[in-house]
């Protein structure tokens, strides 16, 4: 007979796991130049963000990215809780992803391209070029300097996940528009 544990011994164990996550991240990670890039790349980028964006079509956009948003955080904490990476440096303890870029970074990028890349056609060959950069590049560049540890996870995975972000994103707000327009 297979003895499970009670929710409340689940519980009981992610209480502790959090304390201990909490106490490492207060040990060996709040204020190191890593904390402090994390930090940056959080606030900074929306000022950036503010200064390009179409404000005639605000609203769009930032559902775009809201929606991206969303895909990024449900997939990196499907990603996380699965085992398929961790991340060492977080902004704050109780989150575990790398709030920074799921937040800020990934949002704010896939919504200016959506914003620059009108129709479909220029849309998806922008795509391509995105996902290339963040699976090939980015990614790599975060595992080096330590924010990011892949543990059953390869670059050529993410790359098709960007794409579909993208496309289904996109699919999502043009046909929250037509539905509007049609009222």
């Amino acid at each position: 007979m297979v003895n499970y544990l009670s929710n409340e011994q689940i519980a009981e164990m992610m209480r502790q796991l959090t304390r201990a996550r909490i106490e490492n991240f207060l040990g060996q990670y709040i204020g190191t130049w890593r904390w402090w890039v994390l930090i940056i790349l959080l606030i900074v980028p929306w000022f950036i963000w503010y200064k390009l964006v179409d404000k005639k079509r605000i609203l769009e956009v930032t559902l775009f990215g809201v929606i991206i948003m969303i895909f990024t955080i449900t997939l990196d904490e499907i990603g996380f809780v699965l085992s398929l990476w961790s991340y060492p440096v977080e902004v704050i303890p109780i989150l575990p992803r790398l709030t920074s870029i799921d937040y800020t970074m990934l949002p704010i990028i896939f919504m200016l391209v959506y914003q620059y890349f009108s129709t479909w056609k220029s849309f998806l060959r922008a795509l391509v070029v995105l996902s290339t950069v963040f699976s090939f590049v980015a990614e790599p560049i975060v595992v080096y300097f330590g924010f990011y540890i892949l543990i059953k996870w390869l670059y050529w995975y993410s790359f098709p996940i960007y794409i579909v972000m993208g496309v289904l994103s996109r699919w999502i707000v043009k046909t929250l528009i037509d539905i509007e327009r049609k009222s």
